[in-house]
């Protein structure tokens, strides 16, 4: 099967020590509870909501059904869209490749009812998907996000 490929952005968490007391030598050690970095830009506000939409396809099992598969692929490429459209200009052509090959994941699905076995039945998918063009395009804006997001 050939997965459906998400962008995961990259979650900054960390604990801060903090000292406090009545002198140099009594200090009190407190921890914050980590949290997700917050989206820095629309183009990482839109890479957050395809992901979310895309979540009943990315939880998906091979050979499994996914539910709604029409309402959340409508979903999907309407957040895809915006990927797209806000994408940096140097990461543009490399984000309009990879939601390519995503919606044609998307309409796969839709054609088959859900069914996740069908994505490992089309060949020219297989082939988009083991493209080194996309490979390398997919791999550009993963690490942008990774180092942006």
């Amino acid at each position: 099967m050939y997965p459906v490929r998400r962008i995961l952005p990259v979650l900054l968490a960390g604990a801060v020590v903090a000292g406090c007391g009545s002198s140099i030598t009594e200090t009190t050690q407190r921890s914050a509870t980590p949290t997700p970095a917050r989206a820095v830009s629309p183009f990482c506000d839109a890479i957050e909501q395809s992901q979310a939409a895309a979540e009943p396809v990315s939880r998906g099992r091979a050979g499994g059904r996914i539910e709604d598969i029409d309402q959340v692929a409508d979903q999907v490429r309407t957040a895809n869209q915006q990927v797209s459209a806000l994408a940096p200009p140097e990461l543009r052509a490399d984000a309009d490749r990879v939601v390519g090959v995503l919606d044609r994941q998307l309409r796969l699905l839709e054609d088959s009812g859900g069914d996740t076995a069908a994505l490992s039945r089309d060949p020219e998918l297989g082939r988009a998907s083991a493209d080194p063009a996309y490979t390398a395009a997919s791999r550009r804006v993963t690490d942008y996000v990774r180092a942006s997001c």
